[in-house]
Protein backbone atom coordinates (compact mmCIF):
# COMPACT_ATOMS: atom_id res chain seq x y z
CA UNK A 1 0.00 0.00 0.00
CA UNK A 2 1.27 3.47 -0.90
CA UNK A 3 2.47 5.69 1.92
CA UNK A 4 -0.13 8.15 3.22
CA UNK A 5 0.85 11.48 4.70
CA UNK A 6 0.50 11.75 8.44
CA UNK A 7 -2.24 14.38 8.32
CA UNK A 8 -4.31 12.02 6.14
CA UNK A 9 -3.74 9.00 8.36
CA UNK A 10 -4.72 10.93 11.48
CA UNK A 11 -7.74 12.70 9.99
CA UNK A 12 -10.47 12.43 12.69
CA UNK A 13 -13.25 9.99 11.87
CA UNK A 14 -15.60 10.88 14.75
CA UNK A 15 -16.74 14.06 16.47
CA UNK A 16 -14.86 13.12 19.65
CA UNK A 17 -11.58 12.89 17.74
CA UNK A 18 -11.80 16.50 16.52
CA UNK A 19 -9.33 18.71 18.42
CA UNK A 20 -10.09 22.23 19.65
CA UNK A 21 -13.57 22.72 18.14
CA UNK A 22 -15.83 21.52 20.95
CA UNK A 23 -18.24 24.44 20.48
CA UNK A 24 -19.03 23.28 16.94
CA UNK A 25 -19.09 19.57 17.82
CA UNK A 26 -21.67 20.15 20.55
CA UNK A 27 -23.96 22.18 18.27
CA UNK A 28 -23.86 19.68 15.39
CA UNK A 29 -24.43 16.70 17.69
CA UNK A 30 -27.45 18.45 19.24
CA UNK A 31 -28.89 19.12 15.78
CA UNK A 32 -28.50 15.47 14.82
CA UNK A 33 -30.06 14.26 18.06
CA UNK A 34 -33.05 16.63 17.79
CA UNK A 35 -33.30 16.13 14.00
CA UNK A 36 -32.96 19.86 13.35
CA UNK A 37 -30.68 19.53 10.32
CA UNK A 38 -30.26 22.80 8.41
CA UNK A 39 -30.12 22.94 4.63
CA UNK A 40 -26.87 25.00 4.44
CA UNK A 41 -23.78 25.32 6.64
CA UNK A 42 -20.78 27.61 6.34
CA UNK A 43 -17.54 26.44 7.99
CA UNK A 44 -15.02 29.31 8.38
CA UNK A 45 -11.51 29.29 9.78
CA UNK A 46 -7.80 29.31 9.04
CA UNK A 47 -6.09 26.39 7.32
CA UNK A 48 -5.73 23.09 9.11
CA UNK A 49 -8.34 23.65 11.81
CA UNK A 50 -10.68 20.80 10.79
CA UNK A 51 -13.27 22.32 8.45
CA UNK A 52 -13.20 19.56 5.81
CA UNK A 53 -12.84 16.82 8.42
CA UNK A 54 -15.88 18.13 10.30
CA UNK A 55 -17.88 18.29 7.05
CA UNK A 56 -17.06 14.66 6.24
CA UNK A 57 -17.95 13.48 9.75
CA UNK A 58 -21.23 15.42 9.64
CA UNK A 59 -22.11 14.04 6.19
CA UNK A 60 -21.74 10.47 7.54
CA UNK A 61 -23.55 11.25 10.79
CA UNK A 62 -26.75 12.53 9.15
CA UNK A 63 -26.88 9.44 6.85
CA UNK A 64 -25.81 6.87 9.45
CA UNK A 65 -28.30 4.10 10.09
CA UNK A 66 -26.92 3.48 13.56
CA UNK A 67 -28.15 5.10 16.74
CA UNK A 68 -26.81 8.18 18.48
CA UNK A 69 -25.54 11.59 17.42
CA UNK A 70 -22.29 10.43 15.76
CA UNK A 71 -21.42 8.22 12.79
CA UNK A 72 -20.88 4.58 13.64
CA UNK A 73 -18.41 4.12 10.72
CA UNK A 74 -19.63 0.54 10.43
CA UNK A 75 -22.96 0.68 8.59
CA UNK A 76 -23.29 0.51 4.81
CA UNK A 77 -23.68 4.29 4.41
CA UNK A 78 -20.68 5.14 6.60
CA UNK A 79 -18.42 2.57 4.94
CA UNK A 80 -19.39 3.73 1.45
CA UNK A 81 -18.62 7.35 2.37
CA UNK A 82 -15.30 6.44 4.03
CA UNK A 83 -14.25 4.52 0.91
CA UNK A 84 -15.28 7.36 -1.41
CA UNK A 85 -17.97 5.21 -3.05
CA UNK A 86 -21.05 7.08 -1.85
CA UNK A 87 -22.39 9.04 -4.83
CA UNK A 88 -24.70 10.95 -2.50
CA UNK A 89 -21.78 12.74 -0.81
CA UNK A 90 -20.14 15.05 -3.35
CA UNK A 91 -16.95 16.97 -2.62
CA UNK A 92 -16.10 19.89 -4.91
CA UNK A 93 -13.03 22.10 -4.90
CA UNK A 94 -14.25 25.59 -5.81
CA UNK A 95 -10.68 26.74 -6.45
CA UNK A 96 -10.56 24.64 -9.65
CA UNK A 97 -14.31 24.35 -10.35
CA UNK A 98 -15.35 27.94 -9.84
CA UNK A 99 -17.44 28.60 -12.94
CA UNK A 100 -21.18 28.78 -13.37
CA UNK A 101 -21.16 25.47 -15.30
CA UNK A 102 -20.04 23.57 -12.19
CA UNK A 103 -22.89 25.07 -10.17
CA UNK A 104 -25.40 24.25 -12.89
CA UNK A 105 -24.27 20.61 -12.81
CA UNK A 106 -25.00 20.55 -9.07
CA UNK A 107 -28.42 22.14 -9.56
CA UNK A 108 -29.24 19.53 -12.21
CA UNK A 109 -28.39 16.69 -9.80
CA UNK A 110 -30.44 18.07 -6.90
CA UNK A 111 -33.79 16.83 -8.19
CA UNK A 112 -32.72 13.19 -7.80
CA UNK A 113 -33.21 11.72 -4.30
CA UNK A 114 -30.31 9.88 -2.65
CA UNK A 115 -29.86 6.24 -3.64
CA UNK A 116 -28.87 5.30 -0.09
CA UNK A 117 -29.28 7.25 3.13
CA UNK A 118 -31.49 10.25 3.79
CA UNK A 119 -29.51 13.20 2.41
CA UNK A 120 -27.49 14.20 -0.61
CA UNK A 121 -24.59 16.23 0.81
CA UNK A 122 -22.52 18.73 -1.20
CA UNK A 123 -19.23 19.76 0.40
CA UNK A 124 -17.83 22.81 -1.41
CA UNK A 125 -14.27 23.63 -0.30
CA UNK A 126 -12.74 27.13 -0.74
CA UNK A 127 -16.19 28.39 -1.70
CA UNK A 128 -14.99 32.01 -1.79
CA UNK A 129 -13.24 31.19 -5.09
CA UNK A 130 -16.55 30.87 -6.96
CA UNK A 131 -17.19 33.56 -9.55
CA UNK A 132 -19.97 36.11 -9.19
CA UNK A 133 -22.01 34.31 -11.84
CA UNK A 134 -21.61 31.02 -10.00
CA UNK A 135 -22.79 32.59 -6.72
CA UNK A 136 -25.80 34.12 -8.46
CA UNK A 137 -26.71 30.75 -9.97
CA UNK A 138 -26.42 29.10 -6.53
CA UNK A 139 -28.45 31.63 -4.54
CA UNK A 140 -31.99 30.39 -5.14
CA UNK A 141 -31.04 26.74 -4.72
CA UNK A 142 -29.06 27.55 -1.57
CA UNK A 143 -32.07 29.27 -0.05
CA UNK A 144 -34.70 26.63 -0.90
CA UNK A 145 -33.07 23.32 -1.82
CA UNK A 146 -35.02 20.04 -1.87
CA UNK A 147 -35.56 18.51 1.56
CA UNK A 148 -33.05 15.76 0.85
CA UNK A 149 -30.14 18.16 0.12
CA UNK A 150 -27.59 19.64 2.57
CA UNK A 151 -24.88 22.11 1.53
CA UNK A 152 -21.66 22.41 3.55
CA UNK A 153 -19.54 25.34 2.37
CA UNK A 154 -15.98 25.68 3.68
CA UNK A 155 -13.75 28.75 3.35
CA UNK A 156 -10.68 30.41 4.82
CA UNK A 157 -11.83 33.85 3.62
CA UNK A 158 -15.51 34.41 4.54
CA UNK A 159 -15.37 38.18 3.95
CA UNK A 160 -15.15 37.47 0.20
CA UNK A 161 -18.54 35.78 0.19
CA UNK A 162 -21.59 37.83 -0.84
CA UNK A 163 -23.84 38.78 2.06
CA UNK A 164 -26.70 37.08 0.22
CA UNK A 165 -24.86 33.76 0.61
CA UNK A 166 -23.88 34.41 4.24
CA UNK A 167 -27.48 35.12 5.21
CA UNK A 168 -28.63 31.76 3.82
CA UNK A 169 -26.21 29.62 5.86
CA UNK A 170 -25.62 28.66 9.46
CA UNK A 171 -22.11 29.95 10.11
CA UNK A 172 -19.57 28.13 12.29
CA UNK A 173 -16.19 29.72 13.02
CA UNK A 174 -13.34 27.28 13.62
CA UNK A 175 -10.80 28.46 16.19
CA UNK A 176 -7.05 28.14 15.97
CA UNK A 177 -6.00 25.11 17.98
CA UNK A 178 -3.99 25.89 21.11
CA UNK A 179 -0.41 24.73 21.52
CA UNK A 180 -1.38 22.72 24.59
CA UNK A 181 -4.13 20.76 22.78
CA UNK A 182 -1.94 20.08 19.75
CA UNK A 183 1.00 18.98 21.91
CA UNK A 184 -1.18 16.51 23.82
CA UNK A 185 -2.58 15.08 20.57
CA UNK A 186 0.85 14.68 18.95
CA UNK A 187 2.31 13.18 22.14
CA UNK A 188 -0.42 10.52 22.23
CA UNK A 189 0.41 9.59 18.63
CA UNK A 190 4.20 9.55 19.06
CA UNK A 191 3.90 7.47 22.24
CA UNK A 192 1.69 4.92 20.47
CA UNK A 193 4.07 4.77 17.48
CA UNK A 194 7.21 4.59 19.63
CA UNK A 195 8.68 7.80 18.18
CA UNK A 196 11.58 9.13 20.28
CA UNK A 197 10.84 12.88 20.48
CA UNK A 198 11.15 15.18 23.48
CA UNK A 199 8.36 17.42 24.73
CA UNK A 200 10.21 20.64 23.88
CA UNK A 201 10.43 19.54 20.23
CA UNK A 202 6.70 18.78 20.13
CA UNK A 203 5.87 22.16 21.67
CA UNK A 204 8.10 23.92 19.16
CA UNK A 205 6.46 22.10 16.22
CA UNK A 206 3.05 23.18 17.50
CA UNK A 207 4.17 26.80 17.96
CA UNK A 208 5.46 26.90 14.37
CA UNK A 209 2.11 25.63 13.08
CA UNK A 210 0.27 28.80 14.20
CA UNK A 211 -2.84 26.94 15.34
CA UNK A 212 -3.10 24.63 12.29
CA UNK A 213 -3.09 20.93 13.15
CA UNK A 214 -2.34 19.94 9.55
CA UNK A 215 0.83 22.08 9.55
CA UNK A 216 1.96 20.50 12.82
CA UNK A 217 1.39 16.97 11.47
CA UNK A 218 3.24 17.78 8.22
CA UNK A 219 6.25 19.11 10.16
CA UNK A 220 6.23 16.08 12.47
CA UNK A 221 5.99 13.78 9.44
CA UNK A 222 9.03 15.47 7.88
CA UNK A 223 11.04 15.19 11.11
CA UNK A 224 10.14 11.50 11.53
CA UNK A 225 11.33 10.78 7.98
CA UNK A 226 14.57 12.78 8.25
CA UNK A 227 15.54 11.54 11.71
CA UNK A 228 14.38 7.96 11.28
CA UNK A 229 15.37 5.83 14.31
CA UNK A 230 16.93 8.89 15.95
CA UNK A 231 15.83 11.02 18.85
CA UNK A 232 14.10 14.19 17.66
CA UNK A 233 15.07 17.29 19.64
CA UNK A 234 14.03 20.93 19.38
CA UNK A 235 17.42 21.76 17.84
CA UNK A 236 16.85 19.17 15.09
CA UNK A 237 13.40 20.61 14.42
CA UNK A 238 14.93 24.05 14.01
CA UNK A 239 17.55 22.67 11.63
CA UNK A 240 15.02 21.00 9.37
CA UNK A 241 12.58 23.91 9.33
CA UNK A 242 15.23 26.63 9.00
CA UNK A 243 14.02 28.28 12.20
CA UNK A 244 16.27 29.95 14.77
CA UNK A 245 16.99 29.04 18.35
CA UNK A 246 15.07 31.16 20.87
CA UNK A 247 18.33 31.97 22.56
CA UNK A 248 19.22 34.02 19.48
CA UNK A 249 16.18 36.27 20.07
CA UNK A 250 17.09 36.81 23.72
CA UNK A 251 20.72 37.47 22.80
CA UNK A 252 19.81 39.95 20.05
CA UNK A 253 17.45 41.85 22.36
CA UNK A 254 20.16 41.95 25.02
CA UNK A 255 22.70 43.31 22.49
CA UNK A 256 20.27 45.97 21.24
CA UNK A 257 19.42 47.09 24.77
CA UNK A 258 23.15 47.41 25.51
CA UNK A 259 23.74 49.34 22.24
CA UNK A 260 26.21 46.62 21.26
CA UNK A 261 26.00 46.77 17.46
CA UNK A 262 29.09 44.55 17.06
CA UNK A 263 27.39 41.68 18.89
CA UNK A 264 24.19 42.17 16.90
CA UNK A 265 26.06 42.06 13.57
CA UNK A 266 27.95 38.96 14.70
CA UNK A 267 24.58 37.27 15.25
CA UNK A 268 23.42 38.19 11.74
CA UNK A 269 26.66 36.78 10.33
CA UNK A 270 26.14 33.58 12.33
CA UNK A 271 22.62 33.24 10.90
CA UNK A 272 24.00 33.55 7.38
CA UNK A 273 26.69 30.94 8.00
CA UNK A 274 24.09 28.50 9.35
CA UNK A 275 21.90 29.07 6.28
CA UNK A 276 18.93 30.42 8.21
CA UNK A 277 16.07 32.12 6.38
CA UNK A 278 16.46 35.79 7.37
CA UNK A 279 12.86 36.65 6.50
CA UNK A 280 11.62 33.90 8.80
CA UNK A 281 14.06 35.07 11.48
CA UNK A 282 12.63 38.60 11.31
CA UNK A 283 9.07 37.25 11.54
CA UNK A 284 9.97 35.18 14.60
CA UNK A 285 11.87 38.05 16.22
CA UNK A 286 8.84 40.34 15.86
CA UNK A 287 6.82 37.64 17.63
CA UNK A 288 9.49 37.59 20.37
CA UNK A 289 9.20 41.38 20.81
CA UNK A 290 5.44 41.05 20.94
CA UNK A 291 5.75 38.40 23.65
CA UNK A 292 8.11 40.65 25.63
CA UNK A 293 5.63 43.53 25.40
CA UNK A 294 2.75 41.37 26.62
CA UNK A 295 4.80 39.89 29.46
CA UNK A 296 5.77 43.37 30.74
CA UNK A 297 2.30 44.92 30.45
CA UNK A 298 0.21 41.92 31.61
CA UNK A 299 1.37 40.54 34.95
CA UNK A 300 -1.34 37.93 35.48
CA UNK A 301 -1.85 34.71 33.51
CA UNK A 302 -2.83 35.53 29.93
CA UNK A 303 -4.01 33.25 27.11
CA UNK A 304 -2.18 35.49 24.64
CA UNK A 305 1.06 33.89 25.91
CA UNK A 306 0.28 30.32 24.85
CA UNK A 307 3.75 28.93 25.55
CA UNK A 308 5.63 26.71 27.94
CA UNK A 309 6.04 28.23 31.42
CA UNK A 310 9.83 28.12 31.21
CA UNK A 311 9.75 30.35 28.12
CA UNK A 312 7.28 32.76 29.76
CA UNK A 313 9.55 33.05 32.82
CA UNK A 314 12.50 33.98 30.56
CA UNK A 315 10.33 36.56 28.79
CA UNK A 316 9.34 38.22 32.06
CA UNK A 317 12.95 38.26 33.24
CA UNK A 318 14.20 40.06 30.12
CA UNK A 319 11.17 42.34 29.83
CA UNK A 320 11.80 43.65 33.36
CA UNK A 321 14.92 45.38 32.02
CA UNK A 322 13.03 47.19 29.21
CA UNK A 323 10.22 49.71 28.97
CA UNK A 324 6.98 49.25 26.99
CA UNK A 325 7.69 52.39 24.96
CA UNK A 326 11.12 51.09 23.98
CA UNK A 327 9.67 47.71 22.94
CA UNK A 328 7.04 49.49 20.84
CA UNK A 329 9.82 51.40 19.09
CA UNK A 330 11.61 48.14 18.32
CA UNK A 331 8.38 46.56 17.08
CA UNK A 332 7.79 49.46 14.69
CA UNK A 333 11.39 49.34 13.46
CA UNK A 334 11.41 45.60 12.75
CA UNK A 335 7.86 45.68 11.31
CA UNK A 336 9.13 48.11 8.68
CA UNK A 337 11.97 45.68 8.02
CA UNK A 338 9.43 42.85 7.68
CA UNK A 339 7.70 44.73 4.85
CA UNK A 340 10.89 45.80 3.08
CA UNK A 341 12.71 42.48 3.31
CA UNK A 342 10.11 40.75 1.12
CA UNK A 343 11.17 42.64 -2.01
CA UNK A 344 14.92 43.04 -1.49
CA UNK A 345 17.62 40.97 -3.17
CA UNK A 346 19.97 41.30 -0.21
CA UNK A 347 18.05 40.82 3.05
CA UNK A 348 21.28 40.63 5.04
CA UNK A 349 22.08 44.31 4.45
CA UNK A 350 18.58 45.41 5.49
CA UNK A 351 18.75 43.32 8.66
CA UNK A 352 22.21 44.67 9.54
CA UNK A 353 21.12 48.29 8.97
CA UNK A 354 18.05 47.76 11.14
CA UNK A 355 20.17 46.25 13.92
CA UNK A 356 22.53 49.24 13.78
CA UNK A 357 19.56 51.62 14.01
CA UNK A 358 18.16 49.68 16.96
CA UNK A 359 21.54 49.83 18.70
CA UNK A 360 21.83 53.59 18.06
CA UNK A 361 18.93 55.42 19.74
CA UNK A 362 20.37 58.77 18.63
CA UNK A 363 19.13 57.99 15.09
CA UNK A 364 15.46 58.20 16.15
CA UNK A 365 13.41 61.14 17.41
CA UNK A 366 10.80 59.24 19.43
CA UNK A 367 10.20 59.75 23.15
CA UNK A 368 11.37 56.19 23.82
CA UNK A 369 14.67 56.82 22.01
CA UNK A 370 15.20 60.04 23.94
CA UNK A 371 14.49 58.20 27.16
CA UNK A 372 16.99 55.51 26.16
CA UNK A 373 19.64 58.15 25.48
CA UNK A 374 19.07 59.69 28.90
CA UNK A 375 19.32 56.26 30.54
CA UNK A 376 22.58 55.58 28.69
CA UNK A 377 24.06 58.90 29.85
CA UNK A 378 22.96 58.31 33.44
CA UNK A 379 24.51 54.84 33.40
CA UNK A 380 27.81 56.32 32.18
CA UNK A 381 27.72 58.97 34.89
CA UNK A 382 26.98 56.34 37.55
CA UNK A 383 30.03 54.40 36.38
CA UNK A 384 32.18 57.52 36.49
CA UNK A 385 32.48 57.81 32.71
CA UNK A 386 32.14 61.46 31.63
CA UNK A 387 29.26 62.04 29.24
CA UNK A 388 30.24 63.92 26.09
CA UNK A 389 27.84 66.60 24.93
CA UNK A 390 27.95 68.37 21.60
CA UNK A 391 26.95 72.01 21.91
CA UNK A 392 24.97 73.30 18.93
CA UNK A 393 25.97 76.44 17.07
CA UNK A 394 23.13 78.31 18.71
CA UNK A 395 24.95 78.27 22.05
CA UNK A 396 27.25 81.11 23.00
CA UNK A 397 30.84 80.27 21.99
CA UNK A 398 33.17 79.79 24.94
CA UNK A 399 35.88 82.42 24.91
CA UNK A 400 39.51 81.39 25.53
CA UNK A 401 39.61 83.22 28.84
CA UNK A 402 36.38 81.53 29.94
CA UNK A 403 37.96 78.13 29.36
CA UNK A 404 40.53 78.89 32.03
CA UNK A 405 37.83 79.34 34.68
CA UNK A 406 37.23 76.48 37.07
CA UNK A 407 33.57 75.45 36.94
CA UNK A 408 32.37 74.13 40.31
CA UNK A 409 29.69 71.45 40.42
CA UNK A 410 26.36 72.89 41.56
CA UNK A 411 24.88 71.87 44.92
CA UNK A 412 21.23 72.05 46.10
CA UNK A 413 21.70 75.65 47.31
CA UNK A 414 22.82 76.63 43.80
CA UNK A 415 19.72 74.94 42.37
CA UNK A 416 17.46 76.94 44.69
CA UNK A 417 19.28 80.12 43.66
CA UNK A 418 18.63 79.39 39.98
CA UNK A 419 14.95 78.69 40.68
CA UNK A 420 14.59 82.05 42.48
CA UNK A 421 16.42 83.88 39.70
CA UNK A 422 14.89 81.97 36.80
CA UNK A 423 13.81 85.06 34.87
CA UNK A 424 17.25 86.63 35.21
CA UNK A 425 18.71 83.44 33.81
CA UNK A 426 16.31 83.56 30.86
CA UNK A 427 17.29 87.17 30.18
CA UNK A 428 20.93 86.08 29.99
CA UNK A 429 20.23 83.65 27.14
CA UNK A 430 21.33 84.69 23.65
CA UNK A 431 18.44 86.78 22.16
CA UNK A 432 18.96 84.99 18.83
CA UNK A 433 18.18 81.63 20.41
CA UNK A 434 14.40 82.17 20.37
CA UNK A 435 13.52 78.48 20.70
CA UNK A 436 15.25 78.02 24.06
CA UNK A 437 14.13 81.42 25.39
CA UNK A 438 10.48 80.84 24.43
CA UNK A 439 10.22 77.33 25.83
CA UNK A 440 12.00 78.12 29.13
CA UNK A 441 10.12 81.38 29.65
CA UNK A 442 6.58 80.20 29.03
CA UNK A 443 6.21 76.40 29.11
CA UNK A 444 8.91 75.09 31.47
CA UNK A 445 9.13 75.49 35.26
CA UNK A 446 12.30 74.78 37.33
CA UNK A 447 11.90 72.50 40.36
CA UNK A 448 13.92 70.64 43.00
CA UNK A 449 13.43 67.06 44.26
CA UNK A 450 16.06 66.83 47.02
CA UNK A 451 18.92 65.58 44.88
CA UNK A 452 21.68 67.20 42.84
CA UNK A 453 19.54 67.68 39.73
CA UNK A 454 17.81 70.79 38.47
CA UNK A 455 14.46 69.44 37.28
CA UNK A 456 12.81 71.20 34.34
CA UNK A 457 9.10 70.39 34.43
CA UNK A 458 7.68 70.43 30.89
CA UNK A 459 4.09 71.28 30.13
CA UNK A 460 3.70 69.02 27.08
CA UNK A 461 5.50 66.08 25.38
CA UNK A 462 6.71 68.43 22.63
CA UNK A 463 8.30 70.73 25.23
CA UNK A 464 9.91 67.69 26.86
CA UNK A 465 11.36 66.67 23.49
CA UNK A 466 12.64 70.20 22.81
CA UNK A 467 14.29 70.56 26.22
CA UNK A 468 15.86 67.10 25.88
CA UNK A 469 17.29 67.97 22.47
CA UNK A 470 18.57 71.34 23.76
CA UNK A 471 19.80 69.93 27.04
CA UNK A 472 23.48 70.48 26.38
CA UNK A 473 22.86 74.07 25.24
CA UNK A 474 20.80 74.87 28.34
CA UNK A 475 23.54 73.45 30.57
CA UNK A 476 26.06 75.71 28.86
CA UNK A 477 23.81 78.75 29.43
CA UNK A 478 23.48 77.77 33.10
CA UNK A 479 27.26 77.48 33.42
CA UNK A 480 27.77 80.89 31.78
CA UNK A 481 25.16 82.50 34.05
CA UNK A 482 26.17 81.00 37.39
CA UNK A 483 29.69 79.66 36.79
CA UNK A 484 28.44 76.36 38.17
CA UNK A 485 28.08 72.99 36.48
CA UNK A 486 24.45 71.83 36.79
CA UNK A 487 23.09 68.31 36.46
CA UNK A 488 19.79 68.84 34.69
CA UNK A 489 16.94 66.54 33.78
CA UNK A 490 13.80 67.29 31.76
CA UNK A 491 10.64 65.76 33.21
CA UNK A 492 7.04 65.59 32.08
CA UNK A 493 4.42 67.18 34.31
CA UNK A 494 2.67 63.92 35.26
CA UNK A 495 5.99 62.25 36.10
CA UNK A 496 6.98 65.20 38.33
CA UNK A 497 3.63 65.09 40.12
CA UNK A 498 4.07 61.38 40.78
CA UNK A 499 7.62 61.74 42.15
CA UNK A 500 6.68 64.78 44.25
CA UNK A 501 3.79 62.85 45.77
CA UNK A 502 6.09 59.90 46.58
CA UNK A 503 8.63 62.22 48.27
CA UNK A 504 6.34 64.66 50.06
CA UNK A 505 2.98 62.92 50.17
CA UNK A 506 1.12 65.36 47.94
CA UNK A 507 1.21 67.39 44.75
CA UNK A 508 3.23 70.58 44.41
CA UNK A 509 0.74 73.44 44.09
CA UNK A 510 3.51 75.97 43.51
CA UNK A 511 4.68 74.22 40.35
CA UNK A 512 1.43 74.56 38.41
CA UNK A 513 2.40 75.74 34.97
CA UNK A 514 1.28 79.23 33.98
CA UNK A 515 1.82 81.41 31.01
CA UNK A 516 4.71 83.86 31.19
CA UNK A 517 2.62 86.88 32.17
CA UNK A 518 0.89 85.13 35.10
CA UNK A 519 4.14 83.61 36.32
CA UNK A 520 6.01 86.92 36.35
CA UNK A 521 3.22 88.52 38.41
CA UNK A 522 3.70 85.92 41.13
CA UNK A 523 7.53 86.05 41.26
CA UNK A 524 9.30 88.85 43.05
CA UNK A 525 12.30 89.84 40.90
CA UNK A 526 14.43 92.94 41.35
CA UNK A 527 14.21 93.51 37.62
CA UNK A 528 12.33 96.17 35.71
CA UNK A 529 10.21 94.50 33.00
CA UNK A 530 9.06 97.72 31.38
Amino acid sequence: MAYRALYRRLRPQTFDAVVGQQHIVKTLKNQIETKRISHAYLFCGTRGTGKTSMAKIFSRAINCTGEGDAPCNECENCLATLNGQNVNVVEMDAASNNGVESVRDIIEELKYPPSIGKYRVYIVDEVHMLTTSAFNALLKTLEEPPEHVVFILATTDPQKLPTTVLSRCQRFDFHRISVKEMTETLKDFTDSEGVDIDTEALEYICELSDGAMRDALSTLDMCMSFYYNEQITAEKVRDITGASDRNAFFDLTRAIAANDSAAALDMVNDLMLKGRDLQQFVNEYILHLRNLLISITVTQTCSALDYAQSYIDRLREQAAELSPAYLLDLLNLFSQLQENIKSTRNPRILLEVTCIKACSPMTANTDASLEKRIINIEEKLDKGVPAVYTVQAAAQPVQPEAQKKTIIKAIPDDINTIIKNWQAFIDSIDPNDQVVRTVLASRVQPAFLEDNFLTLVCESPSDFTTVTKKRDIIKQYLADFSEKQFEMRPMKQDEYDRRHKELYGGSDESIKLQNAEERFKNIDFDIDYK
